[in-house]
């Protein structure tokens, strides 16, 4: 039985760090709606954690590229002035980056959001200190599914095998983006897709929380943990 021994682990934030995906659908859908557009959050989340001109151009094929460079510079807005704030990071946190660093695996974050967020959410994460790289937003043309986010975050840990890296998501389109650089993906439900949406996008395993990703490495079992390629080999 093969036992997966990743050396690096490279998390998402939005959704899977901090609980935050409520209170950005609310925001786009307050964005769009003042534009005219009227989407229910079931549209919306289809599209969570998807690039943003990527998503427009899905939401709203005929509109132009500067309407919808507009859009995506309303909706940071409204999401930074009303709800920023508001987010909420996940239980446990913290405590499973200190495991990581105590079993000498670095730690990176590839995240969407723009640096200056998420120096407001580590306000309550306090994970920062601990974190050996960053890929944020701004650094990037493109947000997931694109790869660019785990290529520079790879690249600043000064990684370059990415096969010993494991990225955890929330969403399918953070999956597809670790799969494409040929990394072992670890997928959790809270950020509200089902955990078949999460293995059909490319997951190894999909978890119930964050803290639980820890099994990876100390090979406890979790209820949605299936696949023995994580599970250690005495078990």
């Amino acid at each position: 039985m093969r036992v997966v021994e990743p050396a690096v682990s490279i998390f998402d934030v939005e959704g899977t760090l901090m609980d935050s995906v409520p209170l950005q659908l609310e925001s786009w859908r307050a964005t769009l709606n003042a534009a005219g557009h009227t989407f229910s959050w079931a549209d919306l989340q289809a599209f969570s954690g998807m690039d943003g001109t990527w998503m427009l151009d899905q939401l709203l094929p005929k509109e132009s590229q500067e309407t919808k460079h507009r859009l995506l510079k309303a909706q940071g807005d409204c999401y930074r002035t009303h709800f920023l704030l508001r987010a909420r990071p996940f239980p446990g946190v913290r405590r499973l980056f200190e495991r990581l660093k105590q079993r000498d695996i670095l730690i990176g974050i590839a995240t969407t959001c723009q640096e200056e967020e998420l120096v407001a959410y580590d306000k309550q994460l306090g994970v920062l200190d601990i974190t050996d790289a960053l890929a944020c937003g701004e650094m990037v043309k493109h947000g997931k599914p694109d790869p660019s986010l785990f290529r520079k975050c790879l690249a600043k840990l000064q990684v370059a095998d990415s096969s010993c890296a494991v990225s955890i998501g929330d969403t399918p389109y953070d999956a597809r983006a670790a799969k494409q650089l040929g990394m072992f993906a670890a997928g959790v439900i809270t950020g509200g897709f089902s955990e078949q949406a999460l293995r059909e996008s490319g997951c190894d395993c999909v978890f119930e929380h964050v803290p639980a990703v820890d099994a990876i490495w100390s090979g406890s079992q979790e209820p949605l943990i299936l696949p023995t390629t994580v599970r250690r080999a005495n078990e």
